[in-house]
């Protein structure tokens, strides 16, 4: 079993673009591994893959980055081109595809499918900069049903810009997530530097566990 706490995401070493709120994802979390996990880490919504990444990188653990099946091919430009960041950790990291609409499914480049319903779980679930439509609470919240591993130390690490425009969302899926069997163990908010980004600079970043595993 292996536990790491405090740590940031070195943007700086990885050259992919990132919103704010990829960038405080791995700040001040306590992340434990337990030996047997089948899905170490899981990345949702990955778009650039910036997350998983660094988590690849920082935990040298199984890496599974998603999106759609037109990103995929972004994802693993971005893995292709930072090979000296990833050098201990790129024979971890694999991209696929995964439709939070029907998320029973994960395809793996290779045309693999790992099935969530057959027991193939994740212990920790990312997913950063991924509520921004009336739709993503719901297909979100979906997906992190279908994936989380039930054990005690699985966790569902979130975050996400607070753009006034989806502050509801974001009040949703936290209605969502509780109704569902999961509470915040932990969140906070932090601001990223303005010199940085021109979005939405106030993001608040949540760590999701089951109430009872």
């Amino acid at each position: 079993m292996i536990t790491t706490s405090a740590v940031s995401v070195p943007r700086k070493a990885f050259q992919v673009p990132a919103s704010p709120s990829s960038f405080i994802n791995l700040h001040k979390l306590d992340v434990t591994f337990a030996d047997d996990e089948h899905i170490p880490i899981l990345e949702l919504g990955a778009g650039t893959a910036l997350v998983g990444l660094a988590a690849a990188t920082l935990w040298r653990r199984r890496t599974i980055l998603t999106d759609l099946p037109g990103i995929v091919p972004g994802l693993r430009t971005n893995v292709d081109l930072n090979p000296a960041a990833l050098k201990a950790a790129s024979d971890n990291i694999q991209c696929g595809s995964l439709d939070w609409g029907a998320p029973d499914v994960l395809t793996l480049e290779n045309c693999n499918q790992l099935i969530a319903s057959k027991g193939a779980k994740a212990s920790i679930i990312f997913a950063a900069d991924t509520i921004y439509d009336e739709s993503h609470p719901e297909l979100l919240s979906n997906a992190i049903f279908t994936w989380l591993a039930r054990t005690p130390h699985a966790r569902a690490i979130l975050t996400y810009a607070l753009r006034v425009a989806y502050l509801d969302q974001v009040r949703e899926i936290w209605t969502i997530l509780e109704e569902g069997g999961l509470e915040a163990e932990s969140n906070g908010q932090e601001r990223a530097d303005t010199k940085d980004w021109d979005d939405e600079c106030l993001c608040e970043w949540v760590v999701w566990k089951w109430k009872s595993a």
